[in-house]
């Protein structure tokens, strides 16, 4: 067994360079063989600078992908990719040293599995504030935050998993390539690259494994833990939602180019927050989520016209 691991970034030097200092303390799989990558997606920082102060310490090659967008940058990993088990994880992250001889040994007790995602604990820049605190749960996704316990186990078909700690075997993705037309490009938010890839694969009946000792911890800095990023994020994750099935096909009514069920959505939760609003507690946060989502999805639909019964 001959993991790959690939980190694509842009314009993170510096982030970069504490996650492959914290690479050079993996633990090698059993077989002793492995690679590293890094897709470098069009930065313009020092990105090429930190990866050559590394490559002797590590198997490290550099890859350049030219074209913006993180599904075009993960396309170009798998071509590159040598390996039996393509590991994915991100520029701003810190590894377990076992990481990799989990994967590895989860790859091989479970050898159907066609993905495996593991453990990502938050590591937080600086202490968060109290609405970050009460309202955890519901902000896994924001902060890319996985923990699903620490038993190796198939994973259930309601249960996802995140690309900052997730694998798969390298022939399937030869075979299944990111959408392109999904995932982040620049400072945008769209979202969903891995969300369509892991949906594609279990229509075609693939299975997952939770490897939950294969552990990552997650850097979150503190322009993340604003009510600003937060909404970000969901209102990316609506008008993904959107992007990948239209929730108005059945031509309902619409307003000003929206569903007007959605806009009434959309409404409701905005009155809904302002009910809840001191406290920012559970209710508030649910509101508050909803309110974003409902709102990327109608302008969603404004960007990209959907006809009626499409």
């Amino acid at each position: 067994m001959k993991p790959t691991v690939a980190i694509c970034t842009w314009n993170r030097a510096d982030l970069l360079d504490k996650t492959l200092a914290g690479m050079r303390e993996l633990l090698p799989p059993s077989s002793g063989a492995w690679e590293l990558l890094v897709i470098d997606n069009n930065s313009t920082d020092d990105t090429k600078a930190v990866v050559k102060r590394h490559e002797n310490a590590l198997p490290l090659r550099y890859v350049f992908e030219p074209k913006q967008g993180h599904s075009n940058a993960r396309n170009a990993g798998i071509e590159a990719a040598t390996g039996d088990l393509l590991i994915w994880t991100d520029d701003d992250v810190i590894v377990d040293p076992r990481w990799l001889i989990e994967y590895a040994a989860a790859a091989e007790a479970f050898p159907d599995a066609a993905f495996f995602g593991g453990t990502i604990d938050p590591w937080f820049a600086v202490e968060p504030p109290r609405w970050v605190t009460r309202n955890i749960t519901t902000l896994h996704g924001p902060f890319a935050i996985r923990q699903l316990g620490e038993e190796v186990r198939r994973l259930r078909d309601d249960e996802l998993v995140f690309g900052a700690s997730l694998a798969f075997r390298t022939n399937l993705l030869k075979e299944h390539r990111f959408n392109p037309e999904l995932g982040r490009k620049g400072t945008g938010m769209l979202s969903g690259d891995e969300t369509d890839l892991l949906a594609r694969l279990r229509a075609l009946g693939h299975f997952g494994v939770w490897v939950g000792t294969a552990k990552v911890r997650h850097y979150i800095p503190a322009d993340r833990l604003t009510t600003r990023y937060v909404w970000r994020f969901f209102h990316g994750l609506g008008r993904t939602t959107q992007r990948l099935g239209p929730l108005d096909r059945d031509g309902s009514a619409r307003v000003f180019g929206a569903p007007r069920w959605m806009v009434r959505k959309y409404v409701a939760a905005r009155a809904k927050m302002a009910l809840h609003r001191v406290g920012r507690g559970p209710a508030w946060m649910e509101a508050f989520r909803d309110a974003a989502v409902a709102r990327g999805v109608i302008d969603e639909c404004l960007a990209n016209p959907t006809p009626a019964g499409a």
